[in-house]
């Protein structure tokens, strides 16, 4: 994950968009500041040794998977009653129809209606979907084929939900973050054959390739200007000179182009941010849409137009709803730029203390837990993407919560000290 941000920046700094960054040397200190602290934190929770014990015994797994299932099912029907308005989402290979149905889909998000309490109750069930989602292949062999087919069912119905509505995030997360997260849990761990680590290796290496494919693919739709290099929002050309335009064919020219942008608009935002002086900070209410949202129902429309965010709104007309800021303006607008990187840091130990975890133990727990952090590194160049949507942040919560149960299960079974040395046996009397 380190290597990735790393990667990140060095496409935002050396790709063909010449950002305007305001303040660089400022602005670069802080991104290798924030990286560096990820990496620290991530070291040392992975080097600490608390005792942990899942709080679903290993010999409960694989039942509780298999209701996480039936749930993860329930699940993502709702969801796709919500966001198509039919309980099985509608099959079309039209761009111009996933692009309509986008639009509906920001509209929704922005008001209040039948469709919101379907959502809620997607939401309420996300823990078991991303129980199921990882645990699943996990315990597949454990698993009878109709868990299986409920399982595949499920998944399937999740993709074409999000295919419907032209959100990337579904595929990626199918055919991207899990084979990569469950590839990376099975190499380290040596838990598994190496013929089904290749298998995982290479469904990561397909999915990339398939997602790259179709995500350039609605883009260069969506934004027929970025066919030929042009970021309309910021009136900017890339600039198709270098060495890797030296070894690309013209063709791919649009794809690399696309995926630089994809990566570096939010650090675009993050220098606005980093900019700014006076402002006053959210305090937990401005680092996610949904929390933002729900405080804006709650005290009004005007508290937070003091915060970071609308600031940069108003001064660069970098809007707060439509255009990235990477996850880190979003911790700064909380936290303060030091407040931030502390947070980076408290990220990073808890993606290590979880990653040792889940090699000590494989609990499903800790592989959800792995899957969910691993999507928020993965969006840090755009947004606070687990915070930012109801579902992935309650589920988020909710195994958090679980994982750091682990710590504190006290010991319930207590004995007189007459029959704590009654039941001192030692290894003679055997």
């Amino acid at each position: 994950m380190t290597i990735y941000l790393a990667l990140t920046v060095l496409a935002f700094r050396f790709g063909p968009w010449p950002w305007p960054v305001q303040q660089p040397e400022y602005f670069y200190l802080y991104l290798t500041t924030a990286i560096a602290l990820f990496f620290v934190g991530a070291i040392g929770g992975a080097f600490v040794s608390p005792p942990w014990r899942s709080p679903v015994a290993n010999h409960r797994e694989t039942a509780t998977i298999k209701v996480a299932i039936l749930l993860m099912v329930l699940s993502v029907l709702i969801l796709s009653v919500a966001r198509t308005d039919s309980l099985l989402p509608p099959v079309s290979l039209q761009l111009s129809r996933a692009n309509y149905n986008y639009d509906i889909f920001v509209a929704r998000n922005l008001t209040r209606g039948w469709w919101t309490y379907f959502e809620y109750a997607a939401a309420l069930l996300s823990p078991f979907f991303f129980l199921a989602l990882t645990g699943a292949v996990q315990q597949w062999p454990r698993l009878g084929w109709p868990y299986r087919i409920a399982y595949i069912f499920a998944c399937l119905i999740f993709l074409l939900v999000y295919t419907h509505i032209g959100v990337n995030r579904g595929l990626f997360q199918l055919t991207v973050l899990l084979p990569l997260t469950l590839g990376l849990y099975y190499v380290f761990s040596g838990r598994t054959s190496r013929r089904r680590i290749w298998i995982l290796i290479s469904s990561a290496m397909v999915g990339i390739a398939l997602f790259l494919w179709i995500f350039v693919y609605f883009i260069s739709y969506r934004d027929p200007a970025s066919n030929v290099g042009h970021f309309t929002p910021l009136n900017l050309d890339a600039q198709r000179s270098g060495a890797i335009y030296e070894i690309l064919p013209p063709a791919l020219y649009p794809g690399y182009e696309t995926v630089t942008r994809y990566l570096g608009v939010g650090y675009y935002g993050l220098s606005l941010a980093l900019a700014e002086t006076d402002y006053g900070l959210g305090w937990g209410l401005t680092s996610s849409m949904v929390i933002l949202r729900k405080a804006n129902a709650l005290l009004g429309d005007s508290w937070y137009f003091h915060t970071l965010l609308p600031i940069i709104e108003k001064k660069y007309d970098w809007s707060l709803w439509t255009t990235w800021h990477s996850a880190f303006a979003w911790f700064i607008s909380d936290f303060g730029v030091s407040g931030s990187l502390i947070l980076v840091l408290i990220i990073g130990a808890l993606y290590g203390l979880v990653w040792r975890n889940l090699l000590m133990t494989g609990s499903v727990i800790a592989l959800a837990m792995f899957y969910l952090l691993n999507m928020m590194v993965f969006y840090f160049p755009a947004n606070n993407q687990v915070f930012q949507s109801a579902d992935t942040l309650f589920g988020f919560l909710v195994l958090f919560l679980i994982f750091i149960a682990g710590f504190f299960q006290p010991n319930l079974v207590r004995t007189s000290p007459s029959a704590s040395a009654s039941l001192d046996l030692s290894k003679d009397q055997f």
